[in-house]
């Protein structure tokens, strides 16, 4: 992933330059075509890589979220095997009660 940051760095860097260099008139009429290529081809690798990255996070917020939905599921069922099992004895208290003469 290192190399792919580094290659998005990179091509990020000569699009700053070029723009630099654009809006401050350096870059004469004989260069400009090649350096409107260069600067395409750049924000062409940077697009692609950002496009990828998207998706990566994409599957890992679907991940997150799935992991979260079981997570809440689980703690869900938790809560209410320990409200049954506090409900038992209040049940058995009543039963015991009802014998009693008093």
């Amino acid at each position: 992933m290192s190399d792919k940051a580094g290659k998005y760095e990179e091509n990020y860097q000569i699009l700053e330059k070029i723009t630099e260099s654009l809006n401050k008139d350096e870059i004469g009429i004989d260069d400009l075509v090649e350096k409107t290529k260069e600067a395409l081809d750049s924000a062409r690798i940077c697009m692609e890589i950002l496009k990828k990255q998207k998706g990566e996070f994409k599957k890992l917020e679907a991940d997150f979220s799935q992991l979260l939905d079981k997570s809440g599921q689980e703690e869900e069922s938790r809560q209410e095997e320990e409200s049954r099992q506090e409900e038992e004895p209040r049940q058995e208290e009543t039963k015991v009660g009802e014998d009693s003469p008093f």
